[in-house]
């Protein structure tokens, strides 16, 4: 959180941190070999080229993650309970040779945080961004000029 005071009016900025905190999310120390020779893991899809060379080496809830040499092969449906929809329920497989592999997840080791909503306050008050950017400049310019 922010507080400036100008002219007697407190600006106040700030936001909600958000718990991403994962009980199922990309176990990026996995790494596996099938039987054909073919190596498998987490990349991070933001770092990945063309040949693959740039495995995740570490897990971040801002990133994006694939599994570029599995392909996911639908088996089937199924209905949950409560549930009027069909859901697809399938496996993942090495593109290559088939091999049926399914990639590890894991759980986080300690709590996660992302930056929220952010929010804006004029003597306490909640204004839109654009309401608060414009008046703090209002605010700093007035002052400049005494």
């Amino acid at each position: 959180m922010r507080i400036v005071n100008h002219l007697g009016d407190t600006f106040e900025t700030g936001c909600e941190m958000v718990d991403v905190t994962s009980m199922h999310r990309p176990d990026t120390s996995w790494r596996f070999t099938d039987p054909a020779g073919h190596i498998h893991q987490w990349y991070e899809v933001a770092k990945l080229d063309t040949d693959n060379t740039l495995p995740a080496l570490r897990y971040s809830p801002r990133e994006k993650y694939t599994t570029p040499t599995l392909i996911w092969v639908k088996d089937g449906e199924e209905y949950w309970d409560g549930d009027d929809e069909p859901h697809d329920v399938g496996h993942h497989e090495c593109k290559d040779c088939h091999v049926h592999i399914e990639p590890r997840y894991c759980a986080d080791e300690y709590q996660q945080f992302m930056p929220g909503l952010r929010w804006c306050k004029i003597n306490g008050e909640d204004v839109p961004v654009e309401e608060f950017e414009r008046r703090f400049r209002e605010a700093q310019a007035h002052a400049k000029h005494k």
